[in-house]
């Protein structure tokens, strides 16, 4: 359940942990910056989530800015982790009263999917959550079921290969709970230095296609992961985002 104030849409969330929870899921929204007012939307988001979305007794919510892509110059606000069941709960009215007065003015709320990561094409070493610097690579997929298979086994043979070499660099896999229209992947890669990106790399980790092939074979990276990326997805966007503290 979602509710409407003032042309954006709020969360309504009140507490979340991961304390027994079977599936790893955030809610996370685009916030359209408003007339170039960084500072104020920077301030707002740190007022509103101390006092709402601290981590004590509601799910902790995070600010990123986006450095790259069609989303560039905008931020990404996330909330989480969460459960389904805490949608079902009403919000205060002065929770909404302090996003009116705070978040509202300054930036547009859209874009609002949950994000659920997918176990078996995660690989997450350090079973961490949240990463204060992330590449997102958004993978849309074409319609049609044969088109979703084919992509998830490319990125599971993936995972694999990063397990059996017990890779340093974590890749969470997540998938929009509600697709509208088609599905989408998004790999979360966090880094900790722009640097890591010199010489080309985009996430995954040097000498990885060799890796792979010693595992599936000569030329098998091009052919199961490069060419089924591009027959069955619509492209993919790249999406450098640092925290906002």
């Amino acid at each position: 359940m979602l509710k409407r104030i003032s042309g954006i849409i709020i969360p309504l969330i009140t507490c979340a942990t991961l304390f027994g929870q079977d599936y790893v899921m955030f809610q996370s929204s685009i916030l359209k910056l408003r007339d170039g007012q960084n500072a104020k939307l920077q301030a707002g988001v740190k007022k509103h989530n101390d006092k709402y979305h601290n981590g004590t007794d509601r799910a902790k919510a995070y600010l990123w800015y986006i450095n790259t892509g069609p989303n560039s110059g905008n931020y990404s606000w996330a909330t989480g982790p969460i459960k389904f069941s805490h949608m079902d709960q009403a919000l205060p009215d002065d929770h909404i009263r302090d996003w009116e007065k705070n978040v509202s003015p300054y930036a547009d709320e859209t874009n609002i999917i949950f994000m659920m990561r997918d176990e078996e094409m995660t690989y997450n070493p350090e079973n961490e959550v949240v990463a204060e610097n992330i590449l997102m690579k958004r993978i849309p997929i074409k319609n049609g079921q044969e088109h979703v298979e084919a992509v998830e086994e490319a990125v599971q043979k993936i995972a694999r290969v990063l397990r059996r070499y017990r890779s340093n660099i974590a890749r969470r896999v997540y998938k929009d709970a509600f697709p509208d229209g088609h599905q989408e992947i998004m790999l979360v890669y966090p880094f900790s230095s722009w640097t890591e990106f010199e010489g080309g790399a985009r996430g995954l980790p040097e000498g990885f296609r060799d890796n792979y092939e010693k595992v599936y074979g000569k030329g098998s990276f091009k052919k199961e992961v490069t060419d089924v990326l591009s027959a069955h997805t619509d492209g993919i966007t790249h999406e450098v985002m640092t925290m906002v503290k």
